[in-house]
């Protein structure tokens, strides 16, 4: 899909799909409120306690989303699991706003929430490609990164004072509501290329174990996925409980324009994904989006050690952009690496495999964030987890820049 003219469907699947984004931003603030408020001054561990249900549960789904998807079709699959998307977080939003046990609520529908992402998370990267860029994996989820960018951008400023002016429950409400449409649209318009067939295995975890043995290209992307997902993402997505150890009000509002701000960074993914990839493969690329990353994240530590009272938040959305930013070119930049780690007819086993660990470790890193902010302070934390990743992508440097001298001799 070069040039500057856009396929009718292609424009459709990027409005709809921004859509769905706006809803998940304002959803997780309306999620994250309400654990945050009803738990009696420990946020971080009760915001940490039910993403950790809802992330097991995402795993687990993952790891059964390419057989679920060489046996119906992966775009019906898809559009079954948005629809379960729409449907219960539109009925926990209506109970959440109408009862006053919304905790207990949203500890029962956490693994609901997570079943069904998990499925999306596996097939959204190959949906986006048939809709939006048949030709190249990272083209299409850069494109797609931007426009999501724009949406989160919207749904995080909006729907901070949305539910600072009404109710959590509103803001879980409006994320069923802003999927609706995307369920719609992928039942009844067809996508400009088919989804390339998948291979089904009939033991998937022996089969993820067996791919990584045999492939170090996938051994590595798995690590910096597990990186990232353990280190960094946290930061985003525990950001009301962050929030609120660090002494700040309003909270869901000031929440929502630290994520528009890293939802604006998002809007750089396409131009610092081509650049980095002139010089560089997807993994080399990734590995310096990761560095960037981390240095945000010491940014906001030591932002949060000094007194900055009357513009702090102003500070925390600056540096919510350059995280974005970095956070999300290393995405589209790993998907891609992953798919390439074997033949295209393993795209989708490969992407699900390396989807499924990150899961998995999703909840360790949400717990553990949790516990941390609890006992050690946001600071530390912060600073703590930029560390670390900085060491892994040292380490994952000398092994490329090893492999590379391997197969070439003459460098």
């Amino acid at each position: 899909m070069t040039g500057t003219h856009l396929e009718p469907r292609t424009v459709g699947f990027l409005f709809v799909g921004g859509l769905a984004v706006a809803g998940s931003i304002v959803g997780s603030l309306g999620a994250t409120s309400a654990t945050t408020y009803a738990s009696s001054g420990n946020g971080g561990v009760t915001t940490g306690i039910f993403l950790a249900l809802m992330l097991f549960a995402a795993g687990v789904a993952a790891l059964w989303t390419n057989q679920m998807a060489a046996k119906w079709g992966g775009e019906k699959v898809f559009a079954s699991a948005q629809a379960g998307v729409a449907a219960s977080w539109i009925f926990v939003g209506v109970l959440e706003a109408v009862t006053d046990s919304s905790l207990l609520v949203l500890l029962v529908a956490a693994p609901i929430f997570g079943t069904m992402s998990g499925i999306t998370g596996v097939l959204t990267p190959l949906i986006t490609r048939s809709y939006v860029d048949t030709g190249s994996l990272t083209a299409s989820l850069a494109r797609r990164g931007a426009v999501s960018g724009i949406a989160a951008m919207l749904g995080a400023l909006i729907g901070g004072y949305l539910i600072h002016a009404t109710d959590p429950g509103i803001g879980i409400f409006a994320n069923g509501l802003l999927t609706l449409p995307l369920v719609i649209f992928v039942i009844r318009i067809r996508p400009v290329a088919a989804l390339k067939l998948t291979r089904a295995h009939p033991s998937p975890t022996r089969d993820i174990f067996s791919r990584l043995r045999s492939s170090p290209q996938l051994q590595r992307v798995t690590v910096m996925v597990a990186a990232m997902t353990l280190l960094v993402i946290p930061l985003i997505t525990m950001i009301v409980p962050i929030l609120k150890d660090l002494d700040h009000a309003p909270l869901p509002s000031g929440a929502g324009l630290m994520l528009a701000g890293v939802a604006a960074g998002r809007l750089l993914v396409p131009y610092l994904t081509r650049r980095l990839l002139k010089r560089r493969q997807e993994l080399a690329s990734a590995l310096w989006a990761a560095i960037w990353a981390a240095g945000f994240m010491i940014m906001f530590a030591a932002s949060a050690l000094i007194p900055l009272s009357d513009f702090d938040l102003a500070v925390w959305i600056i540096i919510g952009f350059g995280l974005g930013a970095s956070r999300f070119t290393v995405r589209p930049l790993l998907t891609a690496a992953t798919a390439k780690s074997g033949s295209e007819r393993d795209e989708i086993v490969n992407i699900a495999a390396v989807t499924t660990i990150g899961t998995f470790v999703a909840p360790a890193g949400v717990l553990l964030w949790g516990f941390t902010i609890e006992y050690i302070g946001v600071p530390f934390t912060v600073a703590i987890c930029a560390v670390a990743l900085i060491a892994v992508v040292l380490a994952l440097a000398v092994q490329l820049t090893s492999k590379d001298r391997g197969t070439n001799p003459t460098a």
